[in-house]
Parts: C-alpha cells; sequence; structure tokens
C-alpha cells in the first residue's frame, strides 16, 4: 500500500563529548525522539480502523503467525524480504582477532537483527516523505529513549536520526 502522506518527526537538540576527544567541547545534534509508543494490539487496531475487511483477531493472528515465522527463519540463518518494508537478518557482535587462527566463537558477545531498507523506506525517501518539529519540552538531558530504555550509541558519534 503507497502512500504520499507526510508524518512529523519531532527532535530534541542534545549535546555530546566525543569520547576520543575527552577535553574537547561538546557538540549539539538533533536526535529524533517519539512522544509515544505503541504496543502491538494497538497496532493491530490501528490497522483493523484503517478501512479492512479483516478483523482484530485475523490481523493479529496473521502478525502474530509472521513474526513467529520470521524470527525462525532469520535465526536460521536467511534473509527475509518484506516487501517494501525492509530486508531482514541477523547479525554478531563481538572482538576481533589478529590472525584467522587466532579467532574463535568465544569472542562473539551478541547476536542483533538487521534490517536494511529499501527504496520507498531509504533514509533519503523517509527525508523527504517527513517535517521536522523541535520538541517542546526537554528531559533532563539524560540519553533515554521515551520508553525508559537507554539507546546504543553509535561508533563513528553522533548522527541525526
Amino acid at each position: 500500500m503507497a502512500t504520499t502522506s507526510k508524518g512529523t518527526i519531532k527532535y530534541k537538540i542534545i549535546s555530546r563529548k566525543n569520547p576520543q576527544e575527552p577535553d574537547g567541547a561538546p557538540t549539539y545534534y538533533a536526535k529524533a525522539v517519539q512522544d509515544r509508543s505503541m504496543d502491538f494490539e494497538d497496532f493491530v487496531s490501528h490497522m483493523s480502523d484503517h478501512n479492512s475487511p479483516f478483523s482484530r483477531g485475523v490481523i493479529h493472528g496473521v502478525l502474530t503467525d509472521m513474526l513467529d515465522c520470521l524470527q525462525e527463519l532469520v535465526l536460521d540463518g536467511k534473509s527475509v524480504r518484506l516487501g517494501e518494508l525492509g530486508l531482514f537478518s541477523v547479525g554478531l557482535t563481538g572482538k576481533t582477532a589478529a590472525t584467522q587462527q587466532g579467532w574463535d566463537p568465544s569472542l562473539i558477545e551478541g547476536v542483533k537483527l538487521n534490517v536494511r531498507n529499501t527504496k520507498t523506506w531509504s533514509n533519503a525517501e523517509l527525508r523527504k516523505r517527513c517535517r521536522l518539529s523541535e520538541m517542546s519540552a526537554y528531559d533532563d538531558g539524560t540519553d533515554e529513549d521515551e520508553t525508559g530504555e537507554e539507546e546504543e550509541g553509535g561508533e563513528d558519534g553522533p548522527v541525526v536520526q
């Protein structure tokens, strides 16, 4: 289903010091923020309310089965493309070794879900389809998202999300 509607991306301006330059001045950048979250049941209701011929129960069942199958397939080493939403696959995080012979599985620290976007969900396309709006109220400056969870930092420094 294609849509040409524009959404509004809310952001706040935050400062952060570069960890590689601890004595340097902080820099300021925009960070995308969410002012509310939608749980699975609310998402199902939202879909059902959008002129869908399917009941909440049917949508709930299909999406629940889709999530179960998606997890099963990516954990089996497959990449799964869900139309224009993206390509889902599994990735690893961990430590490096100086040589191939010196590497062993104990260096793997974590498993993560990778989602690669597609043409209609590309970063450039998303930017065209949104308006930006600065949050009117700021929190205490901690690096928590609106759900209270710490955000993972990137290795390349701050980026506009």
